[in-house]
């Protein structure tokens, strides 16, 4: 997801879309920042080390900034007002990640249950109005 200020008719952008564009991007992202750096050509990316400040940037400024599904279930998460802000979705087989978890057989039934966590709190996490679908977390 990209919240962004540019007038556009597009509701949804694929990642080559956003060539050339200036981003302000939080820095621990994890394989994120592989995937908007190998995607995006062109792009500028203004990482920030602290989330209250990548909220005082996005707030005063019309640089776009990505959010996932995630990013709302995080408590230190204040979204920007939406008065200058444009929600949307990013598509394309890069723009979704997929998460694996290895576990040794024998530690299977030990960890079990937090894999049964992780899976019902995956699926409550808020899906956007763009995109829909469901979570599922494999």
């Amino acid at each position: 997801m990209i919240f962004g200020s540019q007038a556009t008719d597009f509701s949804q952008w694929w990642l080559t879309d956003l060539a050339g564009l200036s981003f302000v991007v939080l820095d621990d992202i994890g394989a994120w920042k592989d995937v908007i750096g190998k995607e995006i050509k062109d792009a500028h990316f203004m990482y920030q080390d602290e989330r209250d400040a990548m909220d005082e940037i996005t707030l005063y400024s019309s640089f776009p900034y990505f959010t996932t599904n995630v990013t709302a279930a995080d408590p230190s998460y204040h979204p920007v007002p939406a008065n200058n802000r444009v929600e949307r979705s990013i598509k394309g087989p890069k723009a979704e990640l997929t998460i694996y978890v290895t576990v040794k057989r024998q530690r299977q039934t030990q960890v079990q249950p937090l894999v049964d966590r992780l899976k019902a709190a995956w699926a409550k996490l808020p899906t956007t109005p763009t995109t829909g679908g469901t979570n599922v977390l494999k």
